[in-house]
């Protein structure tokens, strides 16, 4: 399984990078910093899972989610943000995504991401 992240917090890239391969060792992991990285390394790497911040410089994670889904509506897809906004989340849920999680990231908020990424990987 591919997965990608997709944030600017290099701590939160970290600990979901370790978070991901602690439960799911045979995972392959790319990391972004931002939106227009997350875009080219979608193009790129093809991941099957991306977990993405929406609040980033440039190309924030709602642009890049909306320039990937024209391409690709199969890639699941998390959102990891500070931004609780209910526009913003009515948006994004628009697009499909498989689950959207407010920051901080929390034990319980951890596990439910690590039970997201092992459902789509089984479901493979």
């Amino acid at each position: 399984m591919k997965v990608l992240i997709v944030e600017d917090s290099i701590f939160v890239q970290k600990l979901l990078t370790k978070l991901i391969v602690d439960h799911i060792p045979a995972c392959e992991i790319q990391i972004a910093n931002n939106g227009e990285q997350g875009y080219n390394l979608f193009k790129e790497f093809q991941p099957d899972f991306i977990t993405t911040d929406l609040l980033m410089p440039g190309l924030n994670g709602q642009e890049m989610l909306r320039m990937i889904r024209e391409t690709d509506s199969n890639v699941k897809i998390i959102i990891l943000s500070a931004d609780i906004q209910k526009t913003t989340r009515d948006e994004v849920e628009m697009l499909g995504i498989s689950g959207f999680l407010n920051k901080p990231l929390t034990a319980e908020k951890a596990t439910t991401m690590i039970q997201l990424i092992q459902a789509a990987y089984h479901a493979e």
